[in-house]
């Protein structure tokens, strides 16, 4: 059965490697995140989709193509050989800190920061960003100013001209992702033998496990995604993609909205989890009413 998706964002994921890890054409997004590049301040990477254009991504951005061609080298060499993923140069003055009730939200991607080594509210605050450190104290909810290396702070939003993505057959393709930072390949292998030419939810989510949690096993439970089914879960950070088996659905107001995932704990480890929150990368085979939304 074939799925017709319009997707009204774009996916922006950047990895503390420089590394991006998305998968075929067509995903929708949920946020940027923003890594501070030492010689072009803070950057984006873009993961380019088919028939885009140079001149249709920076238009998207509100930058020249200039800026573009001098962030990413290969450019200068041949503006025709675009490459997959584009690092793109944004200002202070493209963030927006705080968004008036009257704009748009569907014009806007929320700004994410994750938290590096010897980072402290005060320096992502005023050194990184132009915001009140108050402002971000109260907008991600901190309790004092101690973050945690791996952390994810909301810093504001961003504005993307782009054209809504009409996909058709979102099918599962044979993504360049390396064996060794695929943990427990036998559900790897099952995930693609059960889902090779189905049409897959691909989606930014928010994780949640518990540090005291005993039980064993790579197993989750989900909002959305059928039981008994497997699900690939990727974390950008650490280039990391673990399968795992979903046993059930959510809790009803048990967990926060925004959760789409309950994880065990070895879930987690595989993936590197800091906090108790984080945000991944998942693909899922979707059930009726996951494919409805």
């Amino acid at each position: 059965m074939k799925h017709t998706l319009y997707l009204k964002t774009i996916f922006l994921l950047v990895l503390m490697t420089g590394t991006l890890l998305v998968s075929a054409q067509g995903q929708i997004a949920d946020a940027a995140f923003v890594k501070i590049d030492p010689k072009l301040g803070k950057v984006v990477y873009h993961r380019v989709l088919q028939n885009q254009t140079l001149y249709g991504i920076a238009r998207g951005y509100g930058i020249t193509v200039d800026k573009i061609v001098n962030a990413n080298p290969a450019l200068k060499r041949d503006l025709n050989d675009v490459p997959a993923v584009l690092k793109i140069p944004i200002s202070d003055g493209q963030i927006q800190y705080r968004l008036p009730f009257f704009k748009n939200k569907n014009e806007y991607l929320p700004v994410y920061y994750q938290v590096q080594k010897k980072d402290n509210v005060f320096r992502v605050s005023r050194v990184y960003f132009d915001m009140p450190t108050n402002l971000l104290s109260n907008r991600n909810r901190l309790q004092n100013d101690k973050l945690s290396i791996g952390q994810t702070l909301h810093i504001g939003w961003i504005k993307s001209d782009f054209d809504p993505l009409m996909v058709s057959d979102g099918q599962l393709k044979n993504d360049p992702v390396e064996k060794d930072s695929i943990i427990n390949l036998d559900l790897a292998q099952r995930f693609r033998e059960e889902y090779e030419g189905s049409s897959l939810i691909d989606k930014n989510e928010v994780a949640f496990w518990k540090a005291n949690e005993k039980s064993k096993g790579y197993y989750i439970m989900h909002r959305y995604a059928p039981q008994q089914s497997i699900i690939e879960i990727k974390n950008p950070m650490y280039d990391v993609t673990v399968y795992a088996k979903v046993i059930g659905t959510i809790p009803e107001h048990l967990y926060p909205k925004e959760v789409d995932m309950v994880i065990s704990k070895d879930v987690a480890e595989a993936l590197g989890a800091v906090d108790p929150k984080f945000f991944v990368r998942s693909r899922y085979k979707p059930d009726r009413a996951s494919a409805s939304r």
